[in-house]
Parts: C-alpha cells; structure tokens; sequence
C-alpha cells in the first residue's frame, strides 16, 4: 500500500485519489465531526433512558443546542455525499463497462458495506447507520433510472413521513403494544446498565445484539428503524438529484445560485424553527396534535443541513478558511475507518470493560468529548495514515473485498 503509486484505471479499480473532488472530502470530514458529537450520548447512558426530571439549566441549554444546531443535520449531509458518490462511482464504472457489469461491481460494494455494518450494528454498537445506507443504496440502485420529478416526488414524501407516522401512530401501535414498549424501555434501561455500565465486553456484545434484534423484530423497534430509514432517504435521494447534475464538479460557475440557495435555506431552517417552538417543540407528544411540530422540525433539519453544507463549500473558496478546513479533508477521505474509530473510542472511554466512565458524563461533557477526540486524535491521526497509506485501513479491506487486486 504504497502512498505514491495509484491503481491503473480499470473498470472495476476504485477511484483514484488524484480523481478526488477534495470539497466532497471536507464535507465528509465535516459531517462525521457532526455525526461523532450526536452519538456521544449513546455511549455514556442507555438510549432507553428518559430525560432527568432535575436536570440543571446548563444541561437542558446543552440539550437544546445540540438538538437545534445538530441533530439529525450531518446524518442527513452524510446521506447527501453518499447520494452525490453514488453518482461519480457507478457513473465512472458504467464509462468504463457498459452494460450491466457495473452494477453489478457497485452491488458487491453495497454488500461488502452491508456486511462492515451488519457486524458493527450487531456486535459493538447498535446506533449503526452503515447498514441503514446500504440498503437505501440498493434502493437507489433499483430507482436510479427515474426521472427527476418522481425523484423530487420521493423527497417530499419523505419530508412528510414523519409528522404522517406521528398522526397515525395510535392507528399502527396500540395501546397494549405502547404499554409493552414502555416496560421493554425500563428493562432495556436496566440491563444496559448492567452490560455496559458493569459487565465484561462479551456482556457488552451479548448486550449490543439484543439491542439490534430488537429493533428489527418488535413494532416499536420496527417503528422507530422506518423514521430513521426515511430521514437517512431523504438526504441520499438529495445527494442523487445533486450527483445527476453534476452540481458540485460545476462549483465555480455555481457561485452565486449557491449563495442565493444557501441564504434560502437558512431562511427555511429559521422559519421552520420558529414553528417548531410555537407548536410545542420537544415538549409536545406523538399523536396529530403533533404534526406541524414534527413537519416543521423535519423540514428545519434538512434546510439546516443544505445551509450548512453550502456554507463549507463556500468558505472552501476562502484561503484562509480552506487552510482551517483542509484537515478535515483527511478525516473524509477515510470515514468508514473514522466512523468505526468514533464506536472504539466511546465505547472504551465510557464501558465497564475499558475507562468505566458509564452514567458520569453530563451533557457539556458529552458535547466537548467528541469535539476533543475529533479534533486531537482523528484528524492528525488520518493526515498521519494517509501520509503513508493511500487508503483507510477499513477502506482498503472494502475496496479488496469489492474490486479485487488494486495494484499494490
């Protein structure tokens, strides 16, 4: 694995990293940064547990912050260059091999992605998206061929599935199977506890699979996985219509439609909070009385999202800014590896089996962590590796598992 020489361009070599469009490195490296502080709570408490009744004014100011300024934006932007690679990789395999050769390279990608998922949601920790973006990816596989109004069609709907489901959901979950999830919670809760607070790192794997099997065999589970499902397809099916149009190779001729758009979405995001707060934010309860509060928080994260992405893609035309930017670009060019370092990380930091520091950690804490972590060991770790490797350590064993020999 050689820094210097690259892979001969064969129909079925992945793309070379002379080839890279570095704006989409930074993007990623940014949302993984995003992605890394939404998950930290995950690993220092149970999901299954509610919010504290006592909590302090700082720790609820935290909470707020963080639900308003990341929670569910960098998934989303992460779908979007998944959506946008999509596009470059099966469009180049497709030049090189046409016919249906191609698709059929990109599928044992997917495969090889679902499989790096299905080990990782399964065994070390069950917030998992990998899995979520490889079945959307032979989802899209299979709608690739639509034409843009139905792909707009799809993104509406997805926008709307939230505060839908929310309206239906005494019709599709009834009270019996509520009351069962509401116990399955506390013995969740409890059991976490036990595992990950307490137990060895077989408890927390045993743990971790319970977890997962329950979220694809019980209804809440299967509930909750849907709207998780959608919003990933959201972004994705937005990176697609992206990709499609080559927007982000045609960047310097976009300058000012990009701006425009960026101010419009910032706009839509403000607007979309406010309504959110007016009908109730958090506070309010799934039913139909919460709709507009659900609308208008989907709609918020995903205008959010394009704002934010627009922005680094503008302050990359900084440079002052693309020198501040350009480690993150490191990060991105690896993030299956930086993804599953963030799993290691958290889970040595705060389960019983490593620091212990299960249940200590307060909201700013949780916050701070990740940011820490990010910046003072993932980002000069990845500008350490790729000085001396041309692949992350999971990307290379993925691309080996899907293109086969690479020349090294």
């Amino acid at each position: 694995m050689n820094a210097e020489a690259e892979p001969a361009p064969t129909s079925e070599a992945p793309l070379p990293a002379v080839e890279r469009i570095a704006a989409l490195d930074v993007l990623r490296g940014v949302a993984l940064f995003g992605i890394f502080i939404m998950n930290m709570p995950g690993f220092t408490h149970s999901v299954f547990t509610p919010p504290p009744p006592d909590a302090s004014g700082l720790d609820k100011l935290v909470d707020a912050l963080r639900e308003l300024l990341f929670a569910g934006k960098f998934n989303l932007m992460f779908g979007l260059l998944f959506g946008i690679g999509f596009n470059l990789q099966l469009g180049r395999l497709e030049k090189a091999s046409p016919g249906g050769h191609a698709t059929q390279v990109y599928a044992r990608r997917l495969a090889v992605l679902l499989a790096i998922g299905l080990v990782h949601a399964a065994l070390l920790w069950s917030g998992d998206v990998l899995v979520v973006y490889a079945v959307l990816g032979f989802a899209l596989l299979a709608m690739r061929r639509l034409p843009d109004a139905a792909v707009l069609v799809l993104i509406g709907l997805c926008l709307l599935y939230p505060a839908l489901s929310d309206a239906l959901r005494p019709l599709l979950l009834s009270f019996s199977t509520e009351a069962v999830g509401a116990f399955q919670y506390e013995e969740f809760e409890a059991s976490n506890a036990l595992a990950f607070g307490k137990g060895s790192f077989l408890d927390a794997v045993r743990e971790t699979a319970r977890i997962f099997v329950w979220g694809y065999t019980s209804p809440l589970g299967l509930f909750s996985y849907a709207a998780f499902y959608v919003q990933m397809a959201t972004g994705i099916l937005l990176g697609f219509l992206v990709g499609r149009h080559h927007w982000v190779e045609r960047m310097p001729a976009l300058r000012e439609p990009m701006r425009r758009a960026g101010l419009g979405a910032l706009g839509v995001a403000l607007l979309a909070g406010a309504c959110w707060l007016a009908a109730g934010g958090a506070g309010t309860e799934p039913g139909a009385s919460n709709v507009p509060a659900t609308l208008a928080r989907t709609v918020g994260r995903a205008a959010l999202m394009a704002f934010y992405a627009l922005v680094v893609l503008q302050l990359l035309e900084l440079p002052w800014a693309a020198r501040l930017l350009r480690p993150f670009a490191f990060a991105g060019r690896m993030p299956l590896s930086n993804y599953l370092l963030q799993t290691l990380m958290g889970s040595f930091i705060f389960y019983a089996w490593g620091l212990g520091f299960w249940g200590r950690a307060t909201p700013l804490v949780e916050v701070l962590l990740p940011i820490a972590l990010f910046l003072a060991v993932q980002l000069p770790l990845s500008a350490w590796w790729l000085s001396r490797f041309r692949y992350g350590p999971v990307e290379y064993v993925w691309r080996r598992l899907t293109y086969g020999r690479l020349g090294d």
